[in-house]
């Protein structure tokens, strides 16, 4: 019996629409940490969310697309605006995707960096943002203006976790603000 729950585990594990977990299109998902000074953001969203397609970029228009999207991306003070009374300043940006060559959204190659060869079916984007907050106790929301920019995109699941502090809200473009 104590092997039986090891091979469960990874037969489902190996099923395709476990594999593909919490990915649904049009959905997002935000992680907001604020830990002293620093509040962090991340996004995970599906490509076709953002980009009308989920594979390697193929043709000119694909390229094209993608550096649309990253440059959006790269705009984060933008698309997640703080309460303006705790100053934060935007101040790190790292977009990631293993369908992406790195270079094409504007980052450096890494040497662990992978391109997903194999044209998975369901391929992501995450975009890491980073501020610096200059009065960090008057932080008491974010506005996230996703909406406006990413047409494809209807729901944000979001959750912040913070010093005494754990929400999580479904975010949509008539109810675009997390607040605390």
């Amino acid at each position: 019996m104590r092997f039986a729950l090891p091979l469960l585990a990874g037969l489902l594990l190996s099923t395709p629409a476990l594999a593909a977990k919490g990915h649904s299109h049009g959905v997002a998902e935000l992680a907001i940490s604020i830990e002293g000074e620093l509040l962090s953001i991340e996004l995970e969203a599906p490509l076709d969310s953002l980009l009308g397609f989920e594979r390697k970029p193929q043709y000119e228009k694909d390229f094209a697309k993608v550096r649309e999207v990253a440059a959006l991306l790269r705009a984060g003070d933008k698309l997640f605006v703080p309460t303006a009374a705790a100053g934060c300043i935007l101040s790190s940006v790292k977009l990631e995707s293993a369908a992406i060559a790195p270079e094409l959204l504007g980052e450096k190659a890494a040497p662990t960096a992978k391109a997903d060869a194999h044209g998975h079916e369901h391929a992501d984007l995450d975009a890491h943002y980073q501020f610096k907050c200059a009065r960090p106790a008057e932080l008491k929301s974010i506005e996230v203006n996703t909406f406006d920019r990413f047409k494809r995109l209807r729901f944000i699941d979001a959750q912040l976790a913070a010093d005494k502090i754990q929400r999580a809200a479904k975010l949509s473009a008539k109810s675009r603000k997390l607040s605390w």
